[in-house]
């Protein structure tokens, strides 16, 4: 599928502006923007379902932002949060949150790690310790600006939050959303089995899967190399775990049901780690109860929305979201009360299967991967809640 590329895109690494902790933030943004409008140009296979769109929206979602308060003086600010997208992901993934943080008078920024954003070949050559000096940009860029940080990482980005909480004294606290503490069981077979093809026939077996990319903000391609970066991060931080205590609080949110990551990894993370001020927002779709009080679990079914429960990628999105709301411009958006599927925490293997049971009659609906997330509003205030009370 990427052979094509080799005539209109540049093998050589890419130049992220991330090495210099004194570059101003919207620098680095206007930096970003260029290299994104360079790589998407020479792409011609991101494209929606039958419509067209402004290339501005496109950069707009892949590229790093700022949110400042309305309200804010000409003095250091005193809430700043560092938003961190996952694997596959741009910042677009957290915008929704950010302008929550925003109205707040909370200064969010986003960044956008390398190798994303662009196009799907741009992750065959990253490594996760690119992805670790641009969240140290970000931090440092805050620290100019901001008393207390907060790091709100998703999925890998919440991986790369706890690593950075490990090192810097100056992060107040963490907000991990659907975090990649360790990659469930059937993703680390996939790969398993790529290393092991690769060896036996020598051929650079670089893609886990190669799809249409039909989504301006996120990759549907799959390269073995950054997934493999994503396992190295989560073995690194085990390993800086066991000589490196966690001091900072967090809060933990993460659907039961994710098909993604280990919902009991993460679980048993976050209950070895015992600051009082950590709490954990549980979305499960049955009866959970915990000895630990911090640990709130909340509904993730809601049959009249025609959901089963709550995905890895749905967390941060509001059902208003412009892309993967109810109305989303998206073409597998989840659309409420729909006669023919059922949203919820379903892997594209068992998308797969699901529809060809539909096609072939045994059930009466397909199922497909929930988009966004009914009880944003909560959520929000949850993260709202813990940033103004850190200590």
């Amino acid at each position: 599928m990427f052979d094509n590329l080799s005539a209109t895109l540049s093998s050589s690494m890419i130049n992220y502006p991330i090495s210099d902790s004194s570059l101003p933030f919207s620098d680095y943004i206007a930096r970003s923007r260029a290299i994104i409008a360079e790589r998407r140009a020479a792409f011609s296979l991101f494209e929606t379902e039958g419509q067209a769109l402004d290339p501005t929206t496109i950069i707009d979602a892949n590229s790093p932002f700022e949110l400042r308060p309305s309200t804010s003086t000409q003095g250091r600010i005193k809430y700043g949060a560092l938003l961190i997208h996952g694997l596959l992901d741009c910042p677009f993934s957290l915008l929704d949150i950010g302008q929550r943080l925003q109205k707040e008078g909370i200064l969010s920024r986003a960044i956008v790690l390398p190798g994303h954003g662009t196009v799907p070949q741009d992750l065959l050559q990253v490594s996760y310790h690119d992805w670790l000096q641009a969240v140290r940009y970000g931090v440092e860029s805050l620290k100019r600006e901001v008393d207390h940080i907060f790091l709100v990482g998703y999925s890998t980005g919440a991986a790369l939050s706890v690593y950075q909480a490990l090192q810097d004294k100056h992060v107040q606290g963490i907000i991990l959303l659907s975090p990649a503490i360790r990659i469930k069981a059937p993703v680390d077979i996939v790969v398993g089995w790529h290393q092991v093809m690769k060896t036996i026939s020598r051929n650079s077996l670089a893609w886990v899967c190669q799809e249409r990319e039909i989504d301006y903000a996120k990759y549907k391609s799959v390269a073995l190399n950054p997934v493999n970066q994503v396992t190295k991060l989560t073995m690194v931080l085990r390993e800086l775990r066991q000589h490196r205590p966690l001091h900072t609080p967090m809060l933990m949110i993460i659907s039961h049901e994710d098909e993604t990551i280990s919902s009991h990894h993460a679980i048993d993370f976050f209950s070895s780690q015992h600051h009082e001020n950590s709490s954990l927002l549980l979305y499960t779709a049955g009866d959970q109860s915990f000895s630990d009080p911090r640990i709130l679990p909340r509904r993730s079914h809601y049959p009249e929305l025609s959901i089963n429960h709550f995905s890895h990628v749905s967390i941060p999105f509001s059902p208003d979201n412009r892309h993967y709301g109810q109305n989303g411009d998206y073409v597998h958006a989840s659309r409420p009360r729909s006669n023919e599927v059922f949203y919820g925490a379903y892997n594209r293997i068992e998308e797969k299967l699901y529809d060809s049971l539909y096609q072939a009659g045994v059930i009466k609906r397909r199922r497909l991967e929930l988009t966004y997330n009914p009880d944003f509003n909560f959520m929000a205030e949850k993260i709202l809640h813990f940033i103004m009370t850190s200590k």
